[in-house]
């Protein structure tokens, strides 16, 4: 796994997230491939917009490979570049089919983000596979190069679900490719580092919800 280089400390740029409610019953529990070709359909010109991120849709698994979501919830939120907000918006109204989960997309609202201490992102990739302790290794040393300081968490598998790794890992299919990652949580960031991990992410395929944070859900 190569090292990452020193460099001058990063600026990040500008970011607000915009936020739809979701309509529907279930989306697939790995869903951001299919999410991202499913907004591409409705916009067709996001590929390779270097001003977008999109976060994993929440919900509760239902032990099915699905992930049924929560009602009265801005299930849908693209971080984007301030400047390109009107580009995304007329998702609103738009219906999406996802890996035949069908969802209705509502209203938005555009959010600050929040410069919270503790933050997590569902996966996490980089650009070798690794085990672990390399992964977790080379995260350091990611967040020492962009000068952020915090407390790094990798979550361990909660139980042994079907098809789960025992060390965690998570896995994004992208047509014939197989993406590796792991969950990551950062802990005790200050204000200003929570807003350029925030603001950069962590990590490439970020347009699939890979490397986008977010503060951390409450249990339950």
């Amino acid at each position: 796994m190569s090292e990452p280089t020193a460099t001058r400390l990063i600026q990040p740029p500008a970011r607000v997230d915009v936020a739809f409610s979701l309509t529907g019953e279930r989306v697939p529990e790995e869903h951001g491939y299919a999410l991202f070709a499913a907004m591409c359909r409705i916009i067709d010109d996001l590929h390779g917009a270097s001003w977008l991120s999109v976060h994993p849709i929440p919900g509760e698994p239902d032990g099915d490979g699905a992930l049924r979501l929560r009602p009265d919830e801005l299930a849908l939120r693209l971080r984007v570049d301030p400047a390109y907000i009107d580009r995304v918006l007329p998702m609103a109204g738009a219906t999406l089919s996802i890996e035949g989960h069908v969802v209705t997309v509502g209203a938005s609202r555009v959010l600050p983000l929040e410069p919270v201490a503790d933050l997590g992102a569902r996966m996490v990739t980089l650009k070798d596979g690794a085990d672990r302790q390399e992964f977790e290794a080379y995260l350091r040393r990611r967040l020492d190069v962009v000068g952020v300081r915090a407390s790094v968490e990798i979550p361990a598998p909660k139980g042994a679900a079907a098809g789960e790794h025992p060390d965690g890992r998570r896995v994004l299919h992208i047509r014939q490719q197989t993406i590796v990652g792991y969950p990551v949580i950062l802990r005790g960031l200050s204000a200003e580092d929570s807003r350029r991990v925030q603001c950069l992410g962590i990590g490439g395929r970020q347009r699939f919800g890979c490397g986008v944070f977010a503060p951390l859900r409450p249990p339950g």
